[in-house]
């Protein structure tokens, strides 16, 4: 008899991190299969139909085509950022990856549009962006410094929980921007 399936009613940070994990591993298994973002998708798609009650990926939304949107009582949002692994093959030299040859794929200005979709969406309770780094080569807090100087500490900017995996550290996640603008009550100045 088939396990009953139980969906989560909302996703998480501890749920991005962990579908960061996953994904790491899976590109360490077949590293040249798992090269880019678009490479990733149909995983992406796979983890979370089993564990989200809806699921659209490359949603159109206010602000642009949005990677994934988690539906239900709790929306959410999920962009993808992947910076591929290094640019040769370190048993030879002359091996080189097509599609590697960026290296600021996870640096805040490269994901300033992310940053924007994820922000002009007003129905989702919840705004993730999933950095995967294939090389391990960034510093946690040279990186969220990068995001924190992009993205406003006030409350204009919608809430972004960044979440950054790589094999050679525990998953790293910061949020950004803050919450929405609240109603004014009456009487207050």
């Amino acid at each position: 008899m088939p396990k009953k399936v139980t969906y989560s009613k909302f996703l998480n940070t501890d749920d991005v991190k962990d579908l960061g994990s996953a994904l790491i591993e899976l590109a360490d298994r077949y590293p040249l299969a798992l090269r880019t973002e678009r490479d990733f998708f149909p995983l992406v798609e796979a983890y979370l139909h089993g564990r989200v009650p809806v699921l659209q990926a490359e949603s159109n939304r206010s602000g642009g085509r949005v990677d994934f949107r988690v539906g239900g009582n709790n929306p959410a949002l999920l962009e993808l950022a992947v910076a591929p692994r290094a640019l040769k093959d370190p048993n030879d030299e002359s091996v080189t990856f097509p599609g590697n040859k960026y290296k600021s794929q996870l640096y805040a200005v490269a994901n300033k549009p992310e940053l924007a979709k994820l922000a002009k969406e007003k129905g989702a309770k919840a705004r993730y962006l999933l950095l995967l780094d294939l090389r391990g080569e960034h510093d946690n807090a040279t990186l969220q410094a990068g995001y924190e100087k992009l993205v406003p500490k006030d409350k204009g900017h919608a809430p972004v929980t960044v979440v950054y995996v790589c094999k050679s550290r525990a998953p790293f996640s910061f949020s950004l921007g803050g919450q929405k603008r609240g109603r004014r009550r009456a009487g207050a100045a």
